[in-house]
């Protein structure tokens, strides 16, 4: 549109510009026709006038001819005064004529060359004459002879001058109009000129136009062209993320299965094979994070979250994972401070490991002997305290292969891994340092390297850290807690039978850990991520019980019962127990009004659940809580201070009890890796202020939170789901820093106290 309306206006201003010049041509050619009448006017005028002047000198000749008649045959004194103005008018006559312009016309002429020298004569006689006292009549006489004498001559000089004047005054008006006609073709030619130029100028126009259009067109089709890439690039950025983020979670899945069968009786070749596969399946996990990493830097959606760190905690988790990979090729692994450091910073400690882990782990793929050194030091003196910024720097050195510039020109390049012999000799994805770079980039510092090829390598991590006080006193060193004795099978203590269980929960953690639960108790599991599902798989094969979560996205528990129980046949009489984290009177309430039979609420332990079921299939006697293991030294003590407002022990000891520390290592690794799925979709409208947004998100983190016993967390999250519509910005801002608090305290304890793993697992090398 405003294209179109500048091409509007430069035609108005065109045609404007156009119009004015011709109505002035128009104006200048009336001009000059009107000139030329009054040229002819004039030169009409002229002529008349030295026609007059000519009569007017010729009468006063016959007028002084008379006087001197009179004289000589009458002398009195009134003929003398008479004959003297005659005399003076005639000269004055006579001056008249010599001074007009147009007398130039009679000095050409024979009359006036022969009568002007004679009447020049007989004037100055006249004069003299005159002078004399008294008048001399003899002399009179012959002067009165001889003005008789010129008459005729001064007639023909008369009518000459009339000729002579109105040719050249003929001539004149010729040549002006002759002149004025060419001005006036001049102009139409002008005109003609301007109307051929103003019709060029928009036959120009019109192809600036045309050409104008076609250039936006390939404007428009190449922005479009662009989008197009665009959206293609953002589709796949996303469905690489969508599918790492969904292979992901059944690899954590799988890895804490893993776990669990571990803790069961094996053979040596049951053993070696589950190891195989628990490695396999550690290396897929990592290409998969680094993909998942790669997608979600390249849309713009991975974030730094920085929290208090303890560096040499961070130096030492990464030594004590680098250091097995290293004697395995028998490498030389070593870690040196060369200057005091800064221990306790502001920074995001999961992506700081992660590019340390990176660094390390490529030098030692890429050595074949030799030492690999890692140094840290200050790259400034600037004194360290609460609040300053320390410039920290951590070199990894290595002795092998090295790079070439050419090399060196693609390290840190998607999917490129310096060439192609290098790919096929030793693997990997080509993203690792390339993430390395983003995550540093991203935390305000750089990675730099310095190679020559066959003599190692030297990568140089610089980051600006601010220091901070620690958030609580360090602890022991985390210890295993003991694995659980395995159940007997001794009369009475299972009362129950084995059950076919439906349990519907859109959650994969609370999914995964009730299953293991069910599973430890010797029942057979179902799984169903919604209310549709739910009904689907009741209405094909009715189960012994529906264990239901009631917020559940497509159809949630409430109208998942409502739908069963309007059916018929045993779908409609199925045991229904509400599953869920709200434990108010009125969800109870709303769970036994839409048809549900009991009600169990998050976070739920075997025991309540063993008890809940005995309570509806048997009789039998109870069977007491399987024994917790003890919490080692460092968990106690960490449980007396801040541990006891962040975890809830006596949950976790459930936990472990029912599915052994490994299993619940798996589902915490598993909540605390799929933070895009919990923590940021609440984090997400708490910081953007959409609070209509918070309910369902905070509902969901809260039940993860508390199937695992990460009590501040849940808090967290059910002050959020229940009062966060009404937040104002300010009240979303501390939920936010609250929620994100919360999250990193759990999880900082749960590493330290060795619950979690996660970030702790050995990295295979990457390129």
């Amino acid at each position: 549109m405003p294209a179109r309306k500048a091409q509007r206006q430069y035609f108005v201003w065109l045609a404007l510009g156009t119009a004015s010049m011709a109505i002035a041509m128009a104006v200048l050619l009336v001009a000059q026709l009107v000139q030329s009448a009054t040229i002819q006017q004039s030169a009409t005028l002229r002529m008349d006038s030295l026609t007059a002047m000519a009569f007017h000198a010729e009468r006063e000749y016959l007028r002084l001819r008379q006087s001197l008649d009179h004289m000589v045959h009458t002398p009195e004194t009134s003929a003398v005064d008479d004959l003297r103005l005659r005399y003076d008018i005639f000269i004055s006559r006579l001056n008249l004529l010599h001074a007009s312009p147009s007398f130039s016309v009679l000095r050409g002429q024979m009359e006036y060359a022969s009568l002007m020298p004679e009447l020049g004569e007989i004037t100055d006689r006249l004069e003299k004459a005159l002078d004399r006292s008294p008048l001399q009549t003899d002399e009179l006489a012959l002067l009165l002879t001889d003005f008789n004498a010129i008459g005729p001559d001064f007639q023909a000089l008369s009518v000459a001058a009339n000729s002579g004047t109105s040719q050249l005054l003929e001539h004149q008006k010729d040549t002006l109009l002759q002149q004025n006609e060419r001005i006036v073709w001049l102009i139409v030619a002008q005109m003609l000129l301007l109307l051929v130029a103003s019709m060029a100028l928009w036959g120009r126009q019109r192809k600036q136009v045309r050409d104008r259009r076609d250039l936006e067109q390939l404007t428009e089709e190449l922005r479009q062209a662009t989008a197009q890439a665009e959206n293609a690039n953002r589709s796949k950025s996303q469905f690489l993320a969508n599918m790492s983020h969904e292979l992901r979670t059944p690899f954590n899945g799988m890895l804490g299965m893993l776990h669990l069968l571990e803790s069961t009786p094996l053979n040596r070749q049951q053993t070696e094979y589950l190891q195989t596969a628990r490695d396999s399946a550690k290396h897929l996990l990592s290409l998969l994070n680094d993909l998942l990493d790669a997608s979600a830097l390249e849309a713009g959606k991975m974030g730094i979250h920085a929290t208090p760190t303890h560096l040499p905690t961070v130096l030492q988790e990464v030594e004590a994972l680098m250091r097995p990979l290293a004697l395995r090729k028998q490498l030389s692994l070593a870690f040196a401070h060369s200057t005091p450091g800064p221990e306790w910073v502001l920074a995001d400690g999961t992506r700081l490991r992660q590019i340390l882990l990176n660094l390390v782990s490529n030098a030692i793929k890429f050595s074949e002997q030799g030492e690999i050194r890692v140094t840290t030091a200050r790259a400034d003196t600037a004194p360290l305290g609460p609040g300053a910024v320390a410039a920290w720097r951590v070199q990894v050195i290595d002795q092998g292969i090295g790079m070439d510039a050419a090399t060196q020109s693609r390290l840190f390049q998607r999917f490129s891994q310096g060439d192609a012999s290098t790919a096929r000799r030793f693997g990997g994805t080509g993203l690792g340092l390339e993430i390395s770079l983003s995550l540093a980039r991203l935390m305000g510092g750089n990675i730099t390297v310095q190679s020559t090829a066959g003599h190692g390598s030297t990568f140089t991590l610089e980051l600006p850290l601010p220091c901070t006080e620690a958030p609580y006193p360090p602890d022991a060193p985390p210890t295993e807690w003991p694995a659980p004795p395995p159940a007997t099978q001794g009369a009475g203590q299972r009362p129950l039978p084995s059950l076919d269980i439906l349990v519907a929960e859109d959650q994969a953690v609370n999914r995964h850990y009730i299953s293991a639960l069910l599973q430890q108790m010797g029942h057979t599991v179902r799984l169903a991520h919604n209310g549709e599902q739910a009904v689907a798989e009741v209405v094909r094969k009715t189960p012994d019980v529906v264990l239901m979560d009631l917020h559940m996205p497509v159809m949630d528990g409430l109208q998942a019962t409502q739908a069963l129980r309007s059916r018929t046949g045993p779908a409609a009489e199925v045991l229904i127990i509400a599953l869920t984290a709200d434990a108010f009177p009125e969800t109870r309430a709303q769970a036994l009004a839409a048809g549900m039979d009991d009600f169990l609420s998050k976070p739920v332990s075997a025991p309540e659940i063993e008890h809940r079921l005995t309570e509806w299939f048997g009789s039998a006697e109870q069977v007491p809580a399987p024994d917790r293991p003890t919490p080692p030294a460092a968990a106690q003590t960490a449980s007396e201070g801040a541990v006891v407002d962040v975890l809830d022990m006596d949950q976790i000891g459930e936990i472990c009890a029912a599915i052994s520390l490994e299993g619940y290592r798996s589902l915490l690794d598993q909540l605390f890796l799929d933070r895009a799925g919990t923590l940021d979709p609440v984090l997400a409208p708490l910081r953007e202020h959409r609070t209509a947004a918070l309910q369902p998100p905070a509902h969901a983190l809260k039940g993860s939170a508390a199937c695992l016993g990460l009590r501040q967390l849940a808090d967290c999250a059910r002050h959020i789901e229940h009062s966060g519509a009404d937040f104002n910005p300010a009240a979303c801002e501390r939920s936010a820093q609250a929620v994100q608090a919360a999250w990193d305290s759990a999880q900082a304890l749960c590493q330290r106290m060795g619950l979690s793993t996660e970030n702790l697992q050995a990295f295979e090398p990457q390129g």
